[in-house]
């Protein structure tokens, strides 16, 4: 696997592209060839500026080289062309706002247009995968990889799929969050809010 797409999608909350921007960056720093999508250059841009934050605080919070961070850089292209973006795509990630028909509406786009070796993957909080995993039009090859705020620090990456994932598939996810740094956490039975947000939310 060597390379990712990470759709980030800001719409009207600067939050809602923040983890988004935050996963593309790690998986660049962890060696993986990254593009970002956005269907706004306004997106886009935001999204350069994440990065170029991150750079820094790679540098002054986990030791990162200023060749490290410039390998990083080097290795994330973006794009607001979806085709264009997914077209030699091993794996995609979706980080956009938690509202069901937008995410239905985008995995209908995107089953159109990915790769057969495609594997999808959300990084969705709230919703559960066998909500969308027919509009994908591969639900063996979809699950959630979930992450949490401040990725670099927070090195979590909760693993769900739903009936249907292939075990491969899923094993395949568990080792990818491994390889770019993470702690996976492999969640057997699809439930909202995970691990982290089921334990967060109470408190």
């Amino acid at each position: 696997m060597n390379q990712l797409i990470y759709v980030y999608k800001k719409y009207h909350h600067c939050r809602r592209g923040t983890l988004g921007s935050q996963i593309s960056f790690q998986v660049a720093f962890s060696g993986f060839n990254v593009t970002v999508y956005d269907a706004f250059e306004k997106g886009i841009e935001h999204c350069k500026d994440l990065h170029n934050r991150y750079g820094k605080i790679y540098k002054n919070e986990m030791n990162a080289s200023d060749q490290q961070i410039k390998e990083t850089h080097e290795r994330l292209t973006y794009t607001t062309n979806l085709a264009e973006a997914v077209k030699d795509a091993d794996l995609i990630n979706e980080s956009i706002p938690e509202d069901p028909e937008i995410k239905t509406a985008f995995y209908k786009e995107l089953a159109i247009v990915a790769p057969e070796k495609t594997i999808f993957t959300t990084n969705s909080s709230t919703t559960i995968p066998s909500m969308y995993a027919r509009e994908t039009g591969r639900p063996d090859m979809f699950l959630a990889l979930h992450f949490a705020n401040q990725i670099w620090k927070a090195n979590i990456g909760e693993v769900m799929g739903h009936k249907e994932t292939d075990p491969e598939i899923f094993d395949t996810v568990v080792q990818f969050a491994r390889d770019i740094g993470m702690v996976p956490i492999v969640i057997k039975k699809e439930h909202s809010g995970y691990v982290i947000n089921s334990l967060l939310v109470p408190f």
